[in-house]
């Protein structure tokens, strides 16, 4: 075994893991998601929430998103699984073609909670950053 396998050992060990949160309602993960959704400087008004009942006892809320083609919907995503990386939730995404729109699930333990769709809207792009 090398010096440096021993001190990369050393330092693995040494390293602290990161801090596990866990969510404890759904009106948590939605206030996160809205908080997340508004420092993204999306404009409230682009906004559509629905809920999609899955069976009796499960309904999984949509966030729908109209942004300008401008809006780099991989960065969003990108910080999105940033913030949830401390819950321990998956975050993966799906871009459609031609469209380039994108669906953002977040996973817990397998299920999906929660459904963000990004969707260009070209209208968008004349609208003054800023102006709500």
């Amino acid at each position: 075994m090398t010096l440096s396998c021993i001190i990369s050992g050393i330092i693995l060990a040494a390293t602290p893991s990161p801090a596990i949160h866990k969510i404890q309602t759904v009106k948590e993960l939605d206030s996160l998601i809205t908080t997340h959704i508004l420092n993204s400087q999306v404009n409230p008004q682009q906004v559509r929430v629905r809920d999609i009942t899955v069976d009796s006892t499960f309904t999984r809320r949509m966030y729908r998103i109209r942004v300008p083609s401008r809006f780099s919907k991989t960065l969003f995503h990108l910080e999105l699984h940033k913030n949830f990386r401390q819950y321990k939730m998956e975050v993966p995404a799906k871009v459609s073609f031609p469209e380039r729109d994108m669906d953002i699930y977040l996973y817990n333990e397998g299920t999906v909670l929660r459904t963000i769709r990004l969707i260009t809207d070209t209208d968008l792009d004349t609208m003054i950053i800023g102006v709500h």
